[in-house]
């Protein structure tokens, strides 16, 4: 099997959520495994919008706030479809509840969402 395929197995495992679309404020600088990152960067003409070392260098002492990950365009995901774990994540596993009140279709435990980011990390 292919690590595409792999990769779109581990996700099958993250619980669908009603999303309402109103989280894109945190959409954030995001940890990402090297599989993702390539699929984003596809998306993205080259470019890495999970790179928090070079997003962030020097930050601390011009920027008061974190940065938007650079894949939000419009207050929408560019790349939805190949977000990272993490960003699935967001609602759907416990520490990681949504604020505006989207629910999932079934709560995952912080060590069901661990295993599915170790799983990730390791394709």
């Amino acid at each position: 099997m292919s690590k595409l395929k792999k990769l779109e197995a581990i996700y099958k495992k993250i619980p669908d959520i009603d999303c309402k679309g109103l989280c894109y404020e945190s959409c954030t600088i995001v940890p990402a495994a090297k599989i993702e990152i390539k699929r984003a960067k596809s998306r993205m003409g080259g470019k890495n919008p999970f790179n928090p070392i070079a997003a962030i260098k020097g930050l601390q002492e011009k920027v008061p706030h974190v940065p938007s990950c650079a894949a939000l365009k419009d207050k929408k995901c560019s790349i939805y479809t190949a977000r990272p774990a993490i960003c699935r994540l967001y609602g759907v596993a416990d520490g990681l509840d949504c604020p505006f009140g989207c629910q999932p279709k079934k709560k995952i435990s912080k060590q069901e969402a661990y295993a599915i980011v170790r799983e990730t990390e390791a394709l």
